[in-house]
């Protein structure tokens, strides 16, 4: 038989291994689920001011059983309210926090807890706890023996630290990852703003052009408690959406905006794929990009432009922005007139640039 300490020493191995690669955390729950009778094993995240719950990672339950708790027995689950009063990094034993003549009297027991899972109670610890939310590790099991359910307490303890330590780094690698460095960076480059924005609309990044466009308040801004807020109340809606854990998307949203300074912005909101355990601690991630809808040249750029081509004002905005990738209906809808107008415009522009497609506007403006 396995000492506890062998397995205390064995599961934070695994963890440390699951955050590094070289197992999973399904390699941890599962082995982890096996240190209780019966045992049936989950991380799982709940808001403490409703009924969300959210389990993404399990070892022993069924699909059904998880959806189950999640859209009904999560909200009438007696330990949960009561989560407050446990102190964050200590395993404990069902019966320690709601008594067990009362938990068997309830809805949660009798319909899910032994009718589905079989389950008697449960052994977990709270690992972070941030405002009204918490992150839990526990595990249903068979036994209500004291003892075996004090030991199983004993072990989560031990294993709180280790688990914390391993969320924070998951966070940071995630908040610094190259490839939203990259991104942002491209973005940069063509003076596009990029908003990287998590859960509950909490803005969690950003680059140059997006931080300009926050200073001066166009179209966007974060408020004292961090949120973003945009000029629109839809998109505003919809991003609401898509960073609340049930969200999903099947397209880029996409709406034209009208700043403060009166010029007027494309915003698009992307749900990010990400990782499941990212997902699990941050909630979705969106990216929110904002982009002048008209591309307005560098001075130099447009007193050669009218100098050498005899281009006006408006066709150089024009053209400009058609360089920049709008498309003409766009340009006629951030600009108010009709797309007719926008053709003429583009035809007189390409006479005069002696070009005849995109192409070559593009081609010749970004010489």
């Amino acid at each position: 038989m396995i000492q506890s300490t062998d397995v205390s020493s064995l599961l934070t191995d695994m963890i440390y291994g699951s955050l590094f690669g070289e197992c999973s955390w399904q390699d941890f729950l599962d082995r982890l689920a096996q240190t209780s009778p019966g045992g049936k094993a989950a991380l799982h995240y709940h808001d403490l001011t409703s009924s969300v719950a959210h389990v993404p990672f399990m070892s022993g339950f069924s699909q059904s059983e998880i959806d189950q708790f999640m859209s009904h027995f999560a909200s009438v689950n007696p330990w949960i309210p009561r989560l407050d009063r446990v102190p964050v990094g200590q395993g404990l034993c069902g019966d320690e926090i709601v008594p067990r003549e009362e938990l068997v009297k309830s809805e949660f027991y009798n319909d899910w807890l032994k009718r589905q899972t079989g389950c008697e109670t449960s052994v977990g610890v709270s690992i972070i706890r941030e405002e009204n939310r918490t992150f839990i590790l526990s595990a249903c099991t068979t036994t209500v023996d004291p003892d075996l359910n004090s030991e199983a307490a004993k072990l989560y303890t031990q294993l709180a630290p280790h688990l914390r330590r391993a969320f924070d780094f998951i966070r940071k690698r995630d908040l610094f990852a190259p490839h939203e460095q990259a991104t942002q960076t491209l973005f940069d480059s063509i003076g596009v703003g990029l908003i990287y924005v998590s859960e509950q609309r909490k803005a969690r990044g950003w680059n140059r052009s997006a931080e300009a466009l926050l200073a001066a308040g166009l179209p966007v801004r974060i408020g004292a408690d961090g949120t973003l807020a945009l000029q629109c109340e839809k998109t505003t809606a919809v991003l609401e959406f898509l960073t609340s854990r049930n969200g999903v998307q099947t397209k880029p949203h996409t709406a034209i905006v009208k700043g403060g300074n009166q010029d007027n912005y494309r915003i698009t909101l992307v749900r990010l794929h990400s990782d499941t355990f990212t997902d699990f601690l941050e909630g979705p991630t969106v990216a929110v990009i904002v982009e002048p809808i008209v591309a307005t040249p560098l001075n130099e750029r447009r007193d050669l432009l009218m100098q050498l081509y005899k281009l006006t004002a408006t066709e150089i905005r024009i053209a400009s922005s058609i360089a920049s990738g709008h498309s003409p209906r766009e340009v006629a809808m951030a600009d108010d007139i009709s797309y007719e107008t926008v053709r003429t415009h583009l035809r007189n522009i390409y006479a005069k640039l002696g070009v005849n497609s995109r192409v070559g506007l593009v081609s010749l403006l970004m010489r």
